[in-house]
C-alpha cells in the first residue's frame, strides 16, 4: 500500500490523486484517438472531457457524501464536506458525466449515442486505472477471504487487519480485458449506439457480479447493494438501446439510395 506518494510540507500527493488524474489523461488520449478515427472535432472532445471532469468528480463526490454524511452534518457545512479530500462513488461520477454529456451533445447538434461510441474505450479504460488507485490507497477492498492472494489493509480507507479480497485487482483485471474486447470490435459495422451499449451491459455485469465480495452500501432491498441497482440500470438501458437498435436496422436500410432504387426496380 502507498497512500501518499510525496509530501512537501502540508501539501500532500495521494496515490489515489494521481491515480485519478492518469485516469483522466488516459481517458483523453483514447478518446482523441477514437474521436479522429470518427472525424469529430478536436473541440468536441475537449467539452465533452471537460463535462467528464466537472461531472465525474463532482457526482462522486456528492453521491459519496449522500452514502456516507448523514444529512444533518451534512447540511451544517455542506461545503467543507465537498471540498473535503478523498471519498468519491463512481456511479455518481457516471451519472453526473452523463447528464452533462446529453447537454455538450444537444448543444453541438450531434447524437448523445455518437459520443458514447466514441468514449466507450476511454470510460472502460480510464475505470481500471482509477482502480489501481483504489488498491495503492486501500479503499474499495471486498469482504474478509482465506484465499492465498487475500491482503489486509492495515492502512486502508477503512483500515483492516483481516485479510480481504483485493476487489480493486479484480477489478483492474476484468475492466482490462473488457477494453481490449471493446477495443477490439469498434471498427465493426454497427448501427448507432451499440459500442456504449455494450459498454453499459459489460460494465454493469461486472459491478453487480463484483458487488456480492465487496464491502459496501448496503440498500433497502436485502443482499443487494445500492451499486448493484445501478448496475442494473446500466445493463437494462444497455440492453434495451440494443434491441431498439438492431430492431430498427432493416428500416434503415430501406431508407438507403440502394434501398429506395430497389423499390423502383421492382415496381417498374
Amino acid at each position: 500500500m502507498y497512500p501518499e506518494l510525496f509530501k512537501i510540507g502540508n501539501f500532500e500527493i495521494s496515490s489515489f490523486g494521481f491515480m485519478v488524474a492518469v485516469a483522466f489523461l488516459v481517458a483523453y488520449w483514447i478518446g482523441s484517438l477514437e474521436f479522429r478515427r470518427k472525424g469529430l472535432s478536436e473541440k468536441l472532445l475537449g467539452n465533452l472531457f471537460l463535462a467528464a471532469m466537472i461531472g465525474g468528480i463532482g457526482g462522486a463526490k456528492i453521491l459519496y457524501l449522500i452514502e456516507n454524511v448523514p444529512l444533518t452534518e451534512l447540511l451544517k457545512n455542506p461545503i467543507s464536506h465537498l471540498l473535503s479530500r478523498g471519498g468519491l462513488t463512481f456511479y455518481g461520477g457516471l451519472i453526473a458525466a452523463v447528464v452533462l454529456a446529453f447537454i455538450v451533445a444537444y448543444r453541438n447538434k450531434i447524437s448523445f449515442w455518437t459520443l458514447g461510441d466514441a468514449a466507450a474505450p476511454a470510460l472502460v479504460l480510464a475505470y481500471a486505472v482509477g482502480r489501481i488507485g483504489c488498491f495503492l490507497v486501500g479503499d474499495d477492498y471486498g469482504v474478509p477471504s482465506n484465499l492465498p492472494w487475500a491482503i489486509a489493509f492495515p492502512k486502508g480507507l477503512p483500515p483492516t487487519l483481516e485479510r480481504v479480497h483485493p476487489t480493486q485487482i479484480y477489478e483492474i483485471i476484468v475492466m482490462t480485458l473488457v477494453f481490449l474486447i471493446i477495443w477490439n470490435i469498434r471498427k465493426k459495422p454497427a448501427p448507432n449506439g451499440w459500442l456504449f451499449s455494450i459498454y453499459l451491459l459489460l460494465a454493469g455485469f461486472e459491478r453487480f457480479f463484483i458487488e456480492f465480495i465487496r464491502s459496501t452500501t448496503g440498500s433497502p432491498i436485502p443482499n443487494i447493494s445500492i451499486a448493484q441497482l445501478t448496475a442494473i440500470g446500466l445493463i437494462v438501458v444497455g440492453a434495451a438501446k440494443l434491441i431498439s437498435t438492431y430492431s430498427k436496422a432493416p428500416n434503415i436500410e430501406k431508407t438507403t439510395p440502394i434501398g429506395k432504387k430497389r423499390m423502383k426496380k421492382r415496381k417498374s
